[in-house]
């Protein structure tokens, strides 16, 4: 497990989020907020190259991960989507476990964000559409 995974799971945060060693950002939100929150806080630019590490990464997390240009993603379950996603752009990961699709709470249906961006490859087209569903929400 790496040190990014080992720091999540010994804390109550849901994502953290490094440069180099230092935490510039956590959150115990559940789902996709916590990325938003980030984007908000920190500010894109300031996420450049820095590694997050997230209890459950889905494509919509990895596409937020791309669109704020980090460089690692370390999660606690990643879906297959999310690999994929992370690979073609040229940004390593790590794991504990991998799963087809994440799913929503009552582990039947597909996690809303991950089914909204279903289709979707271009992380500011995801920003955008992920943004406007929270709002719904």
């Amino acid at each position: 497990m790496s040190r990014y995974l080992e720091q999540l799971v010994d804390s109550d945060n849901n994502l953290m989020v490094f440069r180099e060693d230092e935490l510039v950002f956590s959150s115990q939100g559940r789902g996709i907020a916590p990325l938003l929150e980030a984007i908000d806080t920190v500010g894109r630019e300031g996420l450049s190259g820095v590694t997050t590490a997230d209890r459950v990464v889905g494509k919509a997390a990895a596409l937020l991960n791309l669109y704020m240009g980090a460089s690692e993603v370390h999660a606690g379950v990643i879906s297959s989507g999310a690999k994929e996603l992370l690979s073609e752009h040229g940004v390593g990961y790590e794991f504990l476990e991998d799963t087809d699709v994440v799913k929503a709470k009552d582990g039947v249906v597909f996690c809303p964000f991950e089914k909204l961006v279903w289709d979707v490859s271009d992380p500011e087209e995801a920003h955008t559409l992920i943004r406007a569903k929270l709002a719904e929400l």
